[in-house]
């Protein structure tokens, strides 16, 4: 019974010297049986490692069956395997939740302070994590009440009775299964009452500290065996150390425990220095100063040998940081007596890499393992369950029912072989679903059915489309009967798991996840293919667990579902590497074997180094530090936040010399919202201390051509596998370009490299070099295909393709659309205002009745029966989908309301009267008037120009009728000269211009007729601020309303069309509530004629560029304003300012005299 303990810095072998000891034990006992213990983390290397020892051992032969490696419980394992109290159902964390779940709702009257929290998501896995700290910590019930008992008025009394309220009970329901602590004591006992010890011996490597647990395990095993050898990173200088704060303060606790417990015990101890370098001169230099820096002893000065020995580099950003370790990896791999699993690469927090350090190892066709445990609860099985619960709970919305069929573990028999097909079925219904609005009534209700008849030739591939909507509309409506049957009954816990595993088996759930596992296995992703396995194992073990506690007790989903996720939170994969040959990436903080050469540290900034732990557990660190102080001896819980706070340096230390050869630093210099990062106070003590550079790895190679070692060794840094050299080979041709000079000769060489060993590739990638963000004209055949013989084009099309050419070619010649959603759109409320206004026109005419004889009373009574007519329409229905679009219906109905109300005032000013609404012209079915039909245009092409005019008032005077065009908008709008002369604001003139040729149907034979303009009516519900002012609120509210647009110059026309805008002389005044006036609205009739002839000559040249198929990207910007801001497409256009080939088209902000003589020229030049 002997403790020997093996000391010293980590730079010394402590491994070799642990082997010295085991030969000595092995020569004077070689029948004994010898167990190397180290934590579980590491123990398939650890065993790998010390078999390689005995390689080196000479001619000296080992019976390698003695001598094992073992975590802990893998050696209760060992030596209680054939015991029947051993053998009994291990405690899983699922099962510990089920028990726990029962206990506190059991306590629930009796909890003051954990009343709340019962039920919140979380609280049920801190409890349990809070009392596997008090089992490891070898705290009982009972130790917990003396405490309480001797310091019955603390602070924490009251919460921790509480708590050990639940604990006690805790306790009591889980005696019969097995745990960590019971594994260990139960080996502590079997060792006790083992009569034959002697020829045990124990060799403990890669501990700083235990828990209580296995600290009496240990101080047992001292008892209990012939010796027992402890290896510490711990200095000679510190053993005796009692300050917190002490760089070694973890091992020095742990080594006075042992030491004393010897010698309370009378046993002899020794204590073995390491003294041969595991790692080469430098970095133990490194280690040396980086332990006496931290406090310990006073700093020496001292130099590296070779700086390249201990490297910072400052990379431009993380991704750049990844790329340029890959790479170094590669290149030392490629170039140097190193293999891949001699590189190690840890970072604090590698989730701040985890979404792209994968790919760009594969990129570099690096072989890699990345050594963090993988949470299950991302996997399509268990995201399944939760989904179809959620179906049956939540009434079957959109989100669940897309992403139950997204997850293609249920799939209809029709698609069982063709995923392509069904995937395709399910984007072609979760359209249609975006579309409508679906609910549990539509899901379960008949057949999806089109707004609009099909034609069984025209419409053959939407017919198509229906028929496969429809037929997963019909799966999913089976699975939502299917999930009934059994959820809606009120059943036992057993018969609910029962259905639900039966359920997944008839729906092929199982089989397709045994069909992944085979597509992974012949694909030889071993980890991916033991995926599945591993996640019904899990699930089966979660059933047999529920039933057990749960079994006779009515089932409940939401606690079924609270278990599931708690179960799948916590569980992890087993992993397996698909190398042996590969670099391990792991986090600072898990322990390491010493076996790796180069070690890098990712993200080496104030952020990560040091770390910061702030405990978030239910017993807060002043409440553990009043137990550790109040418990018995060999009794205690996990170390206080300050001394895990101040054991950073040793951590790091440990970290630090790690690989044996190198020791590399890397930071990013931004941040991904390109915030600057400062380097760690660590990394900056060790750079200060031995004047190292601060390499620099650019996101872009260096153009420049420096000397030509120089150059090499820079364009070394960017040289790894074919795809990541090509990548930095584009960068590199692409800033030459815009330099306007060659590339270095070296990069010269390996882009011909490349395009030797990787031509098409090669080719293909430095073709982008010459790509210009720019649309390919089109062939005569695509647009003819396109566009046909004849062109039937509305002014809306005309004004976008005047905005955007190339949207125009998007949007009409392709048909391309986004994506419907079912929301209000500006367009719907556009159509709900125009079918009412539409409806309320009709119905005056229909009833010879003038709004000017309603009161506010009627006014709103016929438009509210108007509004409620037209949202009852299938079309409107979104209008009644939810208590926020009735709102928004109310507020829509309301600013109609006040519109009509305005234009009765409007119409008491003036003698106009609403003749005809919605007034269609063009090629459309049951047209009002002739279209504009330009013949010949283009190649024998014919334009046939089709529209709606929203309303046409007329007002009749003694020999002349106006007739008045007006457009309704939902926001304030006037005539733009600018606009118009780039054919940005084309309505007007057509629809006066159709209206032109089109008189005669509203001629009488008393009177002639002409237009007399065409203006925008706003369609809002006016905030008006009161104001001590001495215009009436009305005609501040009429003002908003005011019309505005073309008006013809026409002096019985403008005396007319507000006869109240008079002054006190009776003379016409330009201050009109009803109707603007000004200068840029009113024209003369040449000025009308010269707008409506250039017109004519935008329509043509649109056709004429349309039929050319010449495609621009020459989005309009006028003012603020561009054709960008709005635009469904600006993903396709990918336009870019910055590039000489994407250029607005500008549009210069002329008065409107400027504009005319501009198009007297353009028309001049015609002629």
């Amino acid at each position: 019974m002997t403790l020997n303990f093996v000391l010293g810095k980590n730079q010394f072998d402590h491994h070799q010297k642990m082997m010295e000891l085991f030969q000595e034990d092995y020569q004077k006992d070689p029948n004994g049986q010898f167990f190397f213990l180290v934590p579980n983390h590491i123990k398939f290397e650890s065993e790998i490692n010390i078999l390689k020892s005995f390689d080196k051992g000479g001619d000296k032969l080992i019976a390698t069956n003695n001598v094992q490696t073992f975590s802990f419980s893998r050696l209760a394992w060992y030596f209680l395997r054939s015991s029947s109290d051993y053998n009994v159902e291990t405690l899983t964390q699922t099962k510990s939740a089920m028990l726990l779940k029962e206990i506190v709702q059991s306590h629930k009257a009796d909890l003051k302070i954990f009343r709340g929290m019962i039920d919140k998501p979380g609280f049920i896995d801190q409890m349990i994590s809070q009392f596997n700290e008090f089992l490891n910590g070898a705290v009982q019930p009972d130790d917990i009440e003396a405490v309480l008992d001797n310091n019955g008025d603390g602070i924490f009394a009251d919460k921790i009775q509480e708590l050990n309220l639940i604990y006690s009970d805790y306790l009591q329901k889980i005696q019969a299964y097995n745990t960590n602590d019971f594994q260990l004591n139960s080996l502590a006992d079997f060792l006790n009452q083992k009569i034959k010890t002697s020829e045990y011996h124990f060799y403990i490597e890669g501990f700083s500290t235990f828990t209580a647990t296995e600290l009496n395990l240990v101080k047992t095993m001292i008892l209990n065996s012939g010796n027992l050898n402890v290896s510490l990173v711990l200095e000679k200088s510190s053993l005796n150390s009692t300050d917190k704060s002490d760089f070694f303060y973890r091992p020095i606790s742990t080594y006075q425990q042992l030491h004393d417990f010897a010698t309370q015990q009378q046993l002899a101890t020794h204590s073995y220095f390491a003294d041969k370098l595991r790692i080469n001169s430098d970095l133990a230099i490194l280690e040396d100063y980086w332990i006496q820096s931290s406090g310990v002893g006073a700093i020496k000065k001292s130099v590296l040998d070779d700086k390249n020995n201990v490297q910072i580099w400052k990379a431009t950003d993380k991704q750049t940081e990844v790329s340029a370790v890959s790479s170094y990896i590669r290149r030392m791999v490629a170039r140097k007596d190193y293999r891949y699993n001699d590189f190690l690469i840890v970072a604090r927090n590698l989730s701040e890499y985890g979404s792209f350090i994968e790919s760009f190892m594969k990129n570099n066709e690096v072989p890699y393992f990345i050594d963090l445990q993988k949470k299950m609860a991302n996997h399509p099985f268990k995201r399944l369950i939760d989904l179809l619960f959620a179906i049956h709970d939540k009434g079957m919305q959109e989100d669940d029912v897309i992403g139950m069929l997204r997850t293609e573990l249920l799939i209809p028999v029709e698609f069982k072989d063709d995923i392509i097909g069904f995937r395709q079925a399910v984007d072609l219904t979760e359209n249609y679903a975006l579309a409508n609005g679906l609910t549990k009534h539509n899901w379960l209700g008949d057949n999806f059915k089109p707004n609009v008849k099909f034609d069984q030739k025209q419409d053959q591939v939407r017919i198509q489309e229906y028929q496969q909507i429809n037929l997963i509309k019909n799966f999913v409506k089976t699975i939502s009967q299917k999930l009934d049957k059994f959820l809606d009954d009120s059943a036992t816990s057993t018969d609910s798991a029962t259905a639900l595993y039966e359920f997944l088996t008839k729906n092929g759930v199982f089989e397709v996840l045994l069909k992944w596992q085979q597509q992974a296995t012949i694909q030889k992703n071993l980890t991916l293919a033991n995926q599945p396995e591993q996640i019904v194992s899990l699930f089966n073990q979660i059933l047999d667990e529920y039933v057990t506690v749960f079994g006779n007790q009515q089932f409940d989903s939401n606690d079924f579902i609270g278990i599931l996720d708690a179960a799948f939170e916590s569980a992890t994969y087993s992993q397996i590497p698909s190398t042996l040959d590969a670099v391990s990436i792991s986090e600072i903080g898990m322990i390491q074997p010493n076996n790796r050469k180069i070690t890098f540290i990712l993200g080496s900034t104030t952020n990560n180094m040091p770390g910061a732990t702030v405990s978030n557990n239910l017993v807060t660190d002043d409440e553990r530090g009043f137990l550790n102080e109040n418990l018995s001896e060999g009794k205690f819980l996990k170390e206080s936040d300050e001394i895990v706070n101040n054991s950073e340096p040793f951590l790091h230390d440990i970290t630090f010399t790690t690989g044996s050869k190198r020791l590399i630093f890397t930071y990013p210099n931004l941040t991904e919202d390109n915030k600057k990062l400062e380097i760690s106070s660590y990394v900056k003590r060790i750079q200060e201390h031995f004047a190292l550079n601060i390499e620099d790895k650019l996101a872009s190679p260096l153009v420049d051509d420096p000397d030509d070692d120089q150059n090499y060794s820079h364009v070394l840094e960017y040289v790894g596998s074919k795809t990541s050299t090509l990548n930095y080979l584009i960068r590199v041709s692409r800033a030459a370009i815009d330099r306007k000079q060659d590339i270095p000769a070296t990069w010269n060489y390996v882009k011909n490299r490349l395009t030797q060993q990787a031509p098409e590739t090669t080719d293909f990638a430095l073709g982008s070099l010459d790509y210009q963000n720019k649309p390919y004209d089109l062939r005569p055949e695509t647009v003819d295909a396109l566009y046909e013989k004849n062109l039937n084009i509305s002014i809306s099309q005309l004004e976008t393709f005047y905005m955007n050419e190339y949207e125009y070619f998007l949007k009409y010649g392709l048909r391309i659309h986004p994506r419907q959603l079912f929301e209000i759109t500006p367009a719907q409320t556009g159509s709900i205002f125009h079918a009412v206004l539409d409806g309320l026109v009709k119905y005056l005419n229909t009833n010879d009745q003038k709004l000017v004889d309603f009161d506010d009373t009627e006014i709103t009574n016929l438009v509210v029966d108007l509004f409620k007519e037209q949202v009852s329409l299938p079309e409107n229905k979104i209008f009644n989908s939810s208590a926020r679009m009735l709102y928004i219906s109310t507020k829509l109905q309301s600013t109609l309301v006040q519109l009509v109300k305005n234009m009765k005032i409007q119409y008491r000013r003036n003698k106009f009267v609403p003749k005809k609404s919605e007034v269609t012209f063009g090629r459309m079915e049951q047209v009002d008037l002739k279209g504009l039909v330009y013949k010949d245009v283009a190649l024998g092409h014919d334009i046939n120009v089709r529209g709606k005019i929203d309303r046409i008032d007329e007002m009749t005077l003694a020999d002349m009728t106006y007739l008045a065009i007006i457009d309704y908008k939902s926001s304030e709008r006037n005539f733009s000269f600018p606009q118009f002369l780039d054919g940005i604001t084309m309505q007007m003139p057509t629809y006066i211009q159709d209206l032109n040729q089109n008189l005669e149907l509203f001629k009488t034979p008393e009177t002639d007729i002409k237009i007399g303009g065409a203006l925008y009516e706003h369609i809002v519900n006016p905030f008006v601020r009161l104001t001590k002012s001495s215009v009436p609120v009305e005609q501040k509210i009429l003002n908003k309303f005011k019309l505005q647009g073309l008006l013809l110059n026409d002096e019985e026309l403008l005396d007319n069309f507000d006869k109240d805008a008079r002054t006190a002389k009776d003379i016409r005044t330009a201050r009109s509530p009803v109707v603007s006036f000004g200068k840029n609205d009113v024209i003369d009739d040449k000025q009308m004629a010269m707008i409506l002839k250039y017109n004519d000559h935008l329509i043509r040249n649109a056709g004429e560029k349309i039929y050319s198929g010449k495609l621009n990207l020459n989005p309009y910007r006028y003012q603020k304003l561009t054709a960008l801001q709005y635009s469904d497409y600006r993903s396709i256009f990918e336009f870019d300012a910055m590039l000489p080939e994407n250029e607005y088209h500008d549009i210069i902000n002329y008065n409107k005299n400027d504009v005319l003589d501009k198009i007297e020229k353009v028309l001049g030049g015609e002629e």
